[in-house]
């Protein structure tokens, strides 16, 4: 039950008599009241009643609190105060609305006590022309109706006739008089009942034709609904149901609100067991996230002029990765937010990995799914929206401006905290469940983010947050603050990394488990990725081999490594293949001249000149042995590979070259923009701190407002000031100083001077050791509080 006390005289009031930690409570729980500190408890209730304040509390609320607000608000049509008994009675017979009040007393939404509750001013405009789905009062809507609309109306109800407001004011007393308005509701059809409980149920508005239809023609349900007086034309398109006519049709006036949220029905499982399930999309993410940087290293997308990557170059992407678009545009957005993807700063710019990319490489699995988990967490871009239209039905795009939601943090994190509340290990049946929960729990936020929670939830499981829908172990220590201890509950899930693989007589290569970052370096080079999981599968083909050839491995080389890696014999096909493709390779060699091909074999090099798929290079042939283009080295080691010729790099010296083996690298990007709420105070000492200063404030306007000090002119301390405070320092007094600090605030400290000289005064402040001193050319107002010490 909340305590009963006397009706303080306004909200000021009512804050004068909180407790400290009362007071302390509402500033930590609304902390923008705070920013900045407000300069006494008026400055406060002010702040209390602003509108962006409340309506930020509004749509926190949970849906049983929320309907209890709207009871509150409801049973006022006036100024006029509330008791809470009669709040209640909109939500039931048996409802106990105790709790919530006393929450909404302690957020600073309503003021008062249990006999006389008094809504925050702007509580009924933050929450809606239409709370808990019910229209606005009859007399309010028939107030705007014209007299030649409610002549019919009149009729119908018996009443006399008679002009506005007289006649508005008499069909509004007849709605509210329950016995007249059972007789009305008894009197209607099934199609009218159907109607009027369609609306009853919420929102209140219909559209219908022709509302102001006249009398004669109305033969629909609405319009005959409408000449008695029980549904309410706003225009000629739109109609209204009262708000008693609501309340009437309702078993329950203000609708059946469950007190405790909805309960998550889970699939419970050992804690370890579900990081296991975890770190089979960790390791998977990680690949994809490696696999996107070396395809944007060899075929960096260009940034369309509004930003971000087009459609055909993510089709692209995605057909590399193996995955559809959706998982593309993730892994994208998470890569760029963790700062491994930026664009180039050229005249026709392009995304590359960046700097940041190659050191992320070289750390450990944890530490760079970490990375990636927090800039996932932290970023304001939302991936599921990429391919959709967005405002002036523009198609979003991957990285690009439109993509971007501020609030898609704040619903992350209200995601994982329902994840949080269940039991380790546990993983809920579905995700309609959650996102129940999360209805449940700020029903004002979640109306409108369902789809986009739902894609937040598939986020989380792609990435290795969650596993089968349940909160991993090592996430939970994330989202607790602790990642070096994430790192190590993640690296102990996992499975142990190997150096090894087998090769198959099909010439697949089967890696037992999570490769070495060496041993993935040089598969990557050999084979071509087939299948991922616990085990990963490559082939080796001649198009992989001889990728490994052009990056300046010898057939000796790659036969070595397979030798010593494979833990089964090397099949005599892939021996083959390698030896084959290693004496072919380099037979033909390209230069710069712009660049130049020469070959030993005058016969394969007069073929090369024949064939026409090689004519757009525009070979010329010089000597016997050599020939020379205008294009570039690589475009003419590209066409002869795509013709099917198999050529090599050279250096001026004649020695086999790897092109590119720098990669090309984006510059280092800015820091990612993250969103934070305002913090609340978490600290007792700093909530009672700024307690104490705003009822120091208080008392000092109080003071000044009996006993005002003489007005000062700036920059010189006015006789009055000096001589209250040579009265305090002689009476030993403590007083109350207005203090106007560099930055232009007022602060309150309270002193007992001892001393007065050099511009400064000088005394001991309650709480604090040593001596504090002030310049008299900042005080701003002072107020003996103390009496003397001696008595």
């Amino acid at each position: 039950m909340i305590a009963s006390l006397s009706q303080p005289p306004s909200l000021t009031g009512w804050l004068r008599e909180r407790s400290d930690a009362e007071l302390g409570e509402l500033l930590r729980r609304r902390p923008d009241l705070a920013l900045p500190a407000p300069a006494d408890l008026a400055t406060l209730a002010g702040r209390l009643s602003a509108r962006t304040s409340v309506q930020r509390v509004v749509d926190s609320l949970d849906a049983f609190t929320l309907r209890v607000l709207e009871a509150i608000s409801l049973s006022a049509l006036t100024d006029e105060p509330v008791r809470l008994a009669d709040a209640a009675k909109l939500l039931g017979e048996d409802a106990d609305i105790g709790a919530a009040a006393a929450d909404l007393l302690a957020l600073g939404l309503v003021w008062g006590d249990a006999d006389k509750l008094y809504a925050v001013a702007t509580v009924r405009e933050a929450l809606g022309s239409y709370p808990a789905g019910l229209g606005r009062p009859a007399a309010v809507l028939l107030r705007h109706v014209s007299d030649v609309q409610l002549a019919p109306v009149l009729r119908s109800l018996g009443l006399p006739p008679a002009a506005q407001p007289r006649a508005g004011t008499a069909i509004a007393e007849v709605l509210g008089d329950s016995n007249r308005l059972d007789e009305l509701l008894a009197s209607v059809d099934s199609a009218e009942r159907e109607v009027l409980e369609r609306l009853a149920a919420g929102p209140p508005v219909g559209r219908v034709r022709e509302a102001q239809l006249p009398a004669a023609r109305a033969d629909l349900p609405p319009h005959r609904l409408i000449f008695r007086g029980l549904l309410v034309p706003i225009d000629a398109q739109t109609v209204e149901l009262p708000r008693e006519v609501g309340v009437a049709l309702r078993d329950v006036p203000l609708g059946s609100v469950s007190v405790e949220p909805p309960v998550v029905e889970v699939h419970e499982r050992a804690p370890a067991e579900l990081d296991r399930l975890g770190t089979t999309a960790v390791l998977e993410v990680l690949r994809l996230v490696e696999a996107l940087g070396e395809s944007w290293t060899a075929h960096p997308p260009t940034q369309l002029r509004a930003g971000g990557v087009g459609v055909r170059e993510l089709r692209r992407t995605a057909k590399e990765l193996g995955v559809d678009e959706p998982v593309a545009a993730l892994v994208a957005e998470i890569a760029a937010s963790t700062g491994l993807i930026n664009s180039t700063h050229g005249i026709e710019p392009v995304y590359l990995p960046s700097a940041e990319y190659d050191i992320w490489r070289r750390h450990d699995p944890a530490a760079r799914w970490a990375d990636l988990a927090l800039a996932w967490l932290g970023m304001t871009r939302q991936p599921s929206l990429v391919n959709k239209r967005g405002e002036r039905d523009r198609l979003i795009t991957v990285l690009g401006p439109d993509a971007e939601r501020g609030t898609i943090p704040a619903l992350r994190r209200r995601l994982l905290d329902v994840l949080s509340a269940l039991p380790p290990g546990a993983a809920p049946q579905s995700r309609e469940g959650v996102l129940d929960r999360l209805a449940w729990q700020a029903p004002r936020r979640a109306s409108g983010q369902r789809p986009l929670a739902d894609a937040v939830l598939a986020e989380a499981d792609l990435i290795g947050f969650t596993a089968a829908g349940g909160l991993t172990g090592y996430s939970r220590t994330l989202l607790a603050g602790s990642r070096a201890v994430a790192e190590q509950v993640l690296s102990d899930a996992m499975p142990a990394p190997v150096t090894h693989f087998l090769v198959q007589p099909d010439l697949t290569i089967v890696v037992p488990g999570p490769p070495t970052p060496d041993l993935a370096a040089e598969l990557a080079l050999t084979a071509d990725l087939e299948s991922t999981g616990g085990a990963s599968v490559y082939r080796v083909t001649e198009s992989s081999v001889r990728r490994a050839l052009d990056a300046g491995r010898s057939g000796s080389d790659i036969g070595t490594m397979i030798a010593e890696r494979s833990r089964t014999p090397v099949p005599q096909a892939l021996q083959y293949l390698i030896d084959d493709l290693s004496r072919r390779h380099g037979a033909l060699r390209s230069g710069a001249a712009a660049s130049y091909l020469r070959c030993d074999d005058e016969a394969l090099l007069a073929r090369v000149l024949a064939d026409r798929d090689v004519g757009a290079v525009q070979l010329r042939r010089i000597a016997p042995t050599v020939a020379v283009s205008s294009a570039p080295v690589a475009r003419v080691l590209d066409v002869l590979r795509e013709a099917g010729y198999p050529p090599a790099a050279e250096s001026p010296g004649g020695d086999l070259i790897a092109l590119d083996t720098q990669p090309p690298r984006a510059p280092a990007r800015q820091p990612v923009r993250t969103v934070r709420a305002n913090g609340a105070l978490d600290s007792g000492v700093g909530l009672s701190e700024l307690v104490q200063r705003v009822r120091s404030g208080d008392a000092l306007t109080e003071m000044t407002r009996v006993h005002p000090v003489a007005h000062q002119v700036p920059g010189v301390t006015s006789a009055a000031t000096m001589g209250v405070l040579r009265e305090a320092i002689r009476a030993g007094r403590q007083v109350l100083l207005g203090i106007a600090d560099t930055d232009g605030q007022q602060a309150r400290h309270q002193l007992l001077p001892i001393s007065m000289a050099g511009g400064v005064v000088r005394g001991h402040e309650p709480g604090a050791t040593g001596l504090r001193s002030f310049p008299l050319h900042r005080i701003t107002a002072v107020s003996v509080l103390g009496e003397s010490s001696e008595e």
